[in-house]
């Protein structure tokens, strides 16, 4: 087992974080400007600079809708470390619909967010007053209203003039987890998105064996992306009738989701925003999730 892990870990480093310094031109960068300097580098990777490039996630205000502290670190931060990049040119909020007061720990969990935020390049933060409730479903309607009065705030504190400037990331209806408040937020973001013509994307939640593959699938996934690159390779497999695109449904006409990717870089900077900004939260079963789940090191957002 042990030499199991071993090998699935080294592939994974080379896959993300060693493969993109000798592969890495893209016509895709030609449509950024070199804010941080890196734009030439791997910081900016063949694996997700084209998704997130084709589709427009770029000089826009990215708004992460969450129900608790710790939400943004257990879930989205392989989203958040790539779109936080300078060169993307997009400023991240992130609000959170509780302090996650359900056992008396929320002032400590509110800060804690806080200090997760500010190694998450995340702009600005706002912790709403919804009751953190493992049996509850948010109101919609009640929903809806934060959302909007939250978003008339940040259009006049960064004088946002366009809907198509702001784009929406939570849940999606069944939460990761099947917590009640995250499909409640789901919900209520998507009515919202829909009404007001707003782009909207939710994270998808994965089977429970895809869940706790930790860097296995992941690493097929990528293993099947460098592989498709090569026109010599998709010409031999099609000889036998095998479409590796189609297989894991990483072809742009299977399927519309952008699937982002952490290197070994970033993955210490998700492991640390868990680990040492949400101190209270880490229990033993805790670092089962950390060691073990496939949201620490990839997320695959799907458009409302």
């Amino acid at each position: 087992m042990s030499y199991f892990v071993t090998l699935t870990f080294l592939a994974w480093v080379g896959l993300t974080t060693i493969l993109p310094n000798f592969c890495n031109t893209d016509p895709s960068k030609s449509k950024l400007l070199n804010y941080d300097g890196y734009l030439q580098s791997a910081y900016y990777n063949s694996i997700n600079t084209p998704a997130i490039v084709e589709n427009n996630l770029v000089n826009s205000h990215i708004v992460l809708i969450t129900a608790h502290p710790d939400d943004e670190s257990m879930f989205f931060t392989p989203s958040l470390t790539e779109l936080s990049k300078g060169n993307y040119n997009n400023k991240i909020h992130l609000i959170c619909l509780s302090n996650g007061g359900y056992e008396g720990l929320g002032n400590i969990r509110e800060r804690e967010l806080h200090n997760a935020a500010k190694l998450l390049s995340i702009e600005t933060v706002r912790v709403l007053d919804f009751k953190d409730d493992l049996k509850v479903y948010w109101d919609t309607d009640e929903i809806k209203e934060s959302i909007d009065e939250e978003l008339r705030s940040l259009k006049k504190q960064y004088g946002i003039k366009s809907k198509r400037e702001i784009v929406f990331l939570t849940f999606d209806e069944d939460g990761v987890s099947g917590h009640p408040n995250h499909m409640s937020i789901h919900k209520a973001a998507k009515e919202y998105a829909q009404a007001k013509h707003i782009r909207a994307y939710y994270l998808k939640s994965w089977n429970l064996f895809v869940k706790y593959s930790n860097l296995f699938i992941t690493s097929i996934e990528l293993a099947c992306r460098w592989l498709t690159k090569s026109e010599t390779i998709r010409a031999k497999l099609a000889k036998y009738n095998i479409d590796l695109s189609q297989i894991l449904l990483l072809g742009e006409n299977h399927s519309q989701s952008i699937r982002i990717y952490s290197d070994l870089n970033s993955l210490f900077l998700n492991f640390s925003t868990m680990t040492w900004s949400h101190y209270s939260q880490i229990v033993w079963f805790r670092w089962i999730w950390i060691f073990s789940s496939k949201y620490m090191n990839s997320n695959e957002l799907v458009p409302m």
